[in-house]
């Protein structure tokens, strides 16, 4: 009996099932006949089955890439509308470069589906150029149809074209609108230490916004800052050195699509806060990765630019002798502060005036106050200060002189003062031991040293 029950329950319950299931499969047959129609079509076929691409139809067709949306490879295509192309179609008609990188700027090589695209992507197209793309625009053009599949990829309809335009840095290099003294130094004179040690603006898959001055204002810049770049008998290295301490802090990895999306002040890689006053905007130039601003004037101070330079005293680049047993760097406590910092003592090395070497680049021609933070904390004992000093360009130059360093003292002390008469690309720093090998008067102790630029 109990048998029997299970059986018929089982069968009620299948054909329960089977009348569940057959209104869902109907739905599902219907939704398969309203898609297959589309899915059956290719790329270019479903374009031209649209009438109101008729005219990006038929640039597909002459400049060569009908063929490559016929073929089994997926891709997205960005095609703008009829009304977007009355203007601009004529202009192509006789220009097959043109017209070729026009049409690949629409186009790229993987299905990007507006309902799987979150926040803003930077998207490759098949010509190396990129676009901005959201879910409901690409470089702020919105999708008038979205998401329409075809076999191999789908369409975003866009109701104005993507121009094929130069990156930042051909912007530079070969645009008329770009002010001449800028381009020869930025792009002529300093090209590949500009693109390595500030930013590569040819990079397609970046956003960039590059600031430009006129030439009167690059003048003005320059001549500010020349005294701070003096090669000694060379007026051309002077004026090269100038001009890399202006155009260097000339640039952000970020887009300001607009004027008013500038902020007063930005900063750059180099950590320069760069003033920007908007009024001085005289034109906008958009690129394929960013924008340009050409400025009549962008003047950054001189403390902006020339900021204090901070030794972490712990890392020297070498040493007068090998002393590694008697070198020691210590994690220390702030009692005022309570925070944590990482020094450096070498204690019982017997050597008169041993030194550390500090290796500076890029240092300005320019008189420095020195500041460090040596605390002498009755090191194994000692209960008497010592002496120790900044040796500038040698272990033992004449200025600054040696300074006591007192007991248990946290604060920043001054150290001296020095002035640079000539740029530096490169510069040795000294932190120097007493002239004495007497174990309780030479001592090194130093958690960092500040140079400050003085103006």
């Amino acid at each position: 009996m109990i048998r029997m029950y299970n059986k018929m329950t089982t069968l009620f319950l299948i054909a329960m099932g089977l009348t569940i299931l057959l209104p869902a499969c109907k739905k599902w047959d219907d939704h398969n006949q309203i898609t297959d129609d589309s899915i059956k079509q290719n790329l270019l076929e479903r374009i031209h089955a649209n009438p109101d691409l008729s005219s990006f139809a038929a640039m597909l067709t002459k400049s060569g890439y009908a063929d490559t949306l016929a073929s089994s490879k997926v891709y997205t295509v960005y095609a703008p509308n009829n009304a977007a192309l009355a203007s601009i179609a004529p202009s192509l008609e006789t220009n097959a470069e043109a017209l070729k990188n026009f049409v690949s700027n629409h186009i790229a090589s993987q299905a990007n589906y507006t309902q799987n695209t979150s926040g803003l992507q930077r998207v490759p197209m098949i010509n190396g150029k990129y676009h901005n793309i959201s879910a409901t625009a690409i470089d702020d053009i919105a999708f008038t149809a979205k998401d329409l599949v075809a076999q191999n990829g789908v369409i975003q309809v866009i109701g104005a074209a993507l121009p094929y335009l130069n990156n930042t840095w051909d912007f530079a290099a070969t645009d008329a609108r770009m002010p001449v003294l800028q381009k020869i130094t930025m792009v002529d004179s300093l090209g590949s230490l500009f693109r390595t040690r500030v930013h590569n603006l040819r990079d397609e898959s970046r956003n960039f916004t590059l600031f430009v001055l006129q030439d009167d204002a690059w003048q003005s810049e320059l001549n500010k800052f020349k005294p701070y770049s003096n090669v000694p008998g060379n007026a051309d290295s002077t004026a090269k050195v100038a001009g890399w301490v202006v155009v260097k802090d000339l640039a952000v990895d970020i887009l300001y699509k607009s004027a008013a999306a500038i902020p007063d002040t930005v900063v750059s890689r180099s950590g320069v806060k760069v003033g920007i006053d908007k009024s001085a905007i005289v034109s906008s130039i958009r690129t394929s990765n960013g924008m340009v601003y050409v400025m009549s004037r962008l003047e950054v101070s001189l403390r902006n630019k020339f900021r204090d330079i901070i030794i972490e005293a712990e890392a020297y680049t070498s040493a007068s002798a090998n002393r590694i047993a008697n070198t020691y760097i210590r994690d220390k406590r702030d009692s005022a502060t309570g925070g944590f910092f990482k020094d450096i003592v070498v204690y019982n090395h017997g050597l008169a005036q041993f030194n550390l070497r500090y290796r500076l680049t890029e240092v300005p021609s320019v008189k420095f106050r020195a500041y460090w933070m040596a605390l002498h904390d009755n090191l194994n004992g000692m209960t008497t200060t010592f002496t120790q000093k900044i040796g500038v360009d040698s272990f033992n130059s004449p200025l600054p002189a040696y300074v006591t360093v007192p007991l248990n003292t946290y604060a920043e002390q001054f150290a001296g003062e020095f002035t640079l008469g000539t740029y530096k690309p490169t510069f040795n720093l000294f932190l120097t031991a007493a002239n004495s090998t007497a174990v309780a008067a030479n001592p090194i102790v130093c958690n960092y040293i500040r140079l400050e630029p003085v103006f």
